[in-house]
């Protein structure tokens, strides 16, 4: 049955730390000043830049791919292109922007101010528009032409000349005729002015932008979208950079035979199994996870190319101020097999999702001793891939205001402290169901920076080859738990 889960909405834009040479420029907010990039991020800038058509930045999560592409764009700017940049989401254009802003860029953001996050409105294209010169003309015009339709209406103290009404009238509509000749050219010319512009891959304006053509097309966030919508600014530019990590959650596509006819393939990954890693570049230096964390993932999804940057590469949770020492505390990671408890997953009959009340039970257990040793709410993260055990654990955790509950794909582009993973199957039948796209485990696993807690049954899961690796590697390094260690 399917999950219920939530489309991704958001970008993953990780905090990026270090210095590899002396900046020059302030970065963007949660960004390192470009100067500062790490060698695989300056490479691939240079890539693109180089690249005669297309280029991949693959950006892991944690190693800033969206900071990487930020650069990208100051360069482009600084050579004089005009580049069109975009994303699948509102959220994650916003956050191109707010980098973009934070480096001394100055882009153009389309789409209704609405949409547009209070703080970066000041960029939206109709409220640039509105102080543009032409646009206080066209107010002062339209003044003028109503003050002439109340005129033509009043006139009744002396009997006007014949036509003179009538003149009036035809005079005030030529006015306002004016007046939206001056609102399109003040429009116009914010765009002519714009070395950036900024909009959702959905948002691009045709009637807005008209015929003007871009230097360089951005995509963002490539791997969330489909690939018609990336198609839509790809037709105004000659060359096209696309950013994202294909080994993370692919588009939503809600019909199963548009899904099974290449939909939920998204453009980016399409192209590197096409082309290859010849197209790519891959962002290697992660500033998010402990190297535990990373490790499972590191090894099935990025080639162990991965390499954790010192600052914290064995950072815990005890080392944040306040917390209490404690093996909850002091470990990075701990799997705790459910296996042989009769932890059996059910099936919400109105829904047709699953959930596991006895997991749902630990997982909670779980997360008050975090609370208790001293992490804050908003620290935590519980994860889990369904919408009924996301429902069941919200309300068993409601009085925790700020802990954050979600599905996989609701997690996609965060980041906590602490990630607690609940993946509910347990069945006789070794069924794994969707979790058999193993681009959800990693995603769950890798919003974890210090603490990854994940419960589940491991008789179910190492029916499937991929976890019976993960549980594998868990053992390895010592993170194996049975949950009767808990109870005892």
């Amino acid at each position: 049955m399917g999950s219920e889960d939530e489309p991704p909405t958001t970008s993953d834009t990780p905090s990026v730390s270090g210095a590899s040479s002396p900046p020059s420029l302030q970065g963007g907010a949660g960004g390192r000043s470009p100067s500062t990039l790490n060698e695989p991020q300056r490479d691939a800038v240079a890539f693109a830049l180089a690249a005669p058509d297309f280029a991949i930045i693959h950006g892991p999560p944690g190693t800033g791919k969206t900071t990487t592409v930020v650069e990208f764009i100051r360069k482009l700017v600084a050579r004089g292109d005009k580049v069109l940049a975009c994303a699948p989401s509102n959220h994650a254009v916003d956050n191109l922007l707010e980098k973009l802003l934070g480096v001394g860029e100055l882009p153009v953001r389309l789409g209704h101010p609405a949409r547009v996050m209070p703080e970066l409105r000041a960029r939206a294209i109709d409220i640039l528009a509105e102080k543009h010169p032409d646009a206080r003309q066209a107010r002062k015009v339209a003044r003028e032409a109503f003050a002439l339709f109340r005129q033509a209406d009043k006139w009744t103290r002396e009997k006007p000349q014949p036509g003179e009404k009538a003149a009036l009238r035809k005079e005030a509509r030529e006015m306002l005729t004016e007046v939206r000749r001056l609102e399109a050219s003040a429009t116009e010319r914010v765009l002519d002015e714009a070395r950036v512009v900024c909009a959702t891959l959905t948002g691009l304006d045709s009637q807005l932008l008209g015929q003007r053509r871009f230097d360089v097309v951005v995509i963002d966030e490539a791997c969330q979208s489909t690939e018609p919508a990336a198609w839509v600014p790809l037709l105004r530019a000659n060359k096209v950079v696309l950013a994202g990590d294909h080994c993370q959650l692919p588009p939503t596509v809600l019909s199963p035979e548009a899904a099974e006819r290449g939909l939920s393939v998204s453009l980016m990954e399409r192209l590197v199994r096409q082309f290859g890693p010849g197209a790519s570049r891959l962002l290697t230096v992660q500033h998010r996870m402990h190297a535990a964390v990373m490790g499972f993932s590191n090894g099935e999804f990025y080639d162990s190319q991965l390499v954790a940057h010192e600052s914290v590469a064995a950072h815990l949770l005890c080392h944040l101020p306040g917390v209490a020492r404690d093996p909850l505390t002091e470990t990075p990671v701990q799997f705790i097999d459910t296996a042989g408890a009769s932890y059996d997953e059910e099936l919400e009959e109105d829904t047709g999702s699953r959930f596991n009340a006895q997991e749902a039970t630990l997982a909670v257990k779980k997360v008050r001793a975090l609370l208790a040793l001293g992490i804050a709410p908003s620290q935590i993260g519980l994860i889990t891939p369904y919408r009924a055990q996301v429902r069941l654990l919200r309300e068993k955790l409601a009085d925790v205001p700020g802990l954050e509950i979600d599905s996989v794909d609701g997690f996609q582009g965060r980041e906590k402290e602490a990630i607690v993973v609940s993946l509910v199957r347990s069945n006789n039948e070794g069924e794994i169901g969707f979790l058999s796209d193993t681009r959800r485990t990693n995603v769950a696993f890798t919003r974890a920076r210090r603490k990854l807690l994940v419960i589940g049954d491991s008789a179910t899961l190492a029916s499937d080859p991929f976890y019976q690796r993960m549980l594998t590697y868990f053992e390895q390094i010592g993170a194996l738990n049975s949950v009767w260690e808990e109870t005892e």
